[in-house]
């Protein structure tokens, strides 16, 4: 069977769109990036965007390439990319809980599929990590109030 290669430019907002659900395969490390690998994205960005101005006159940014194995569906094996994938879901859920309501709603949508009751459909996260990790990072960055129920565990062991 022939198999086919092709590379694509696509805004971060597609990236974390319904157009992508990523998934983490067994066989990947787990994460590893540490607070320096982290900072240096986060510098990256900033400095992307001190240099333009603002977002609306900001040109490309080559942010890193992410290879996947992608059908015509939207969902897609992470082969590699995952840590920064796994780096700015969190800081889209650190962005969320400094935000306004409003801002809270539109950054969870980059960071999970909202569930429809009436449909029967489930949250449906845009990246899942690898099982062992997942269920962590569903409760404390994904999920709206993670991050508070992480720092109020953290303030009770203290």
């Amino acid at each position: 069977m022939a198999t086919t290669l092709s590379a694509h430019e696509h805004p971060l907002m597609k990236i974390f769109s319904n157009d992508f659900i990523f998934s983490i395969p067994r066989y990947q490390r787990p994460y590893s990036w540490t607070t320096e690998h982290s900072g240096e994205l986060l510098q990256d960005l900033l400095d992307a965007l001190n240099a333009a101005g603002d977002v609306e006159s900001s040109g490309p940014y080559f942010l890193g390439s992410i290879v996947l194995i992608k059908g015509d569906s939207a969902g897609a094996q992470v082969v590699d990319g995952q840590q920064r994938l796994t780096t700015l879901t969190i800081l889209l859920s650190v962005l969320r809980s400094l935000g306004s309501s409003e801002d809270k709603s539109d950054l969870t949508s980059y960071i999970y599929q909202k569930g429809k009751r009436l449909e029967g459909t489930k949250d449906r996260p845009r990246l899942t990590l690898r099982p062992k990790d997942q269920p962590f990072f569903w409760d404390y960055i994904q999920h709206e109030d993670g991050l508070e129920k992480l720092n109020g565990s953290a303030n009770k062991s203290l």
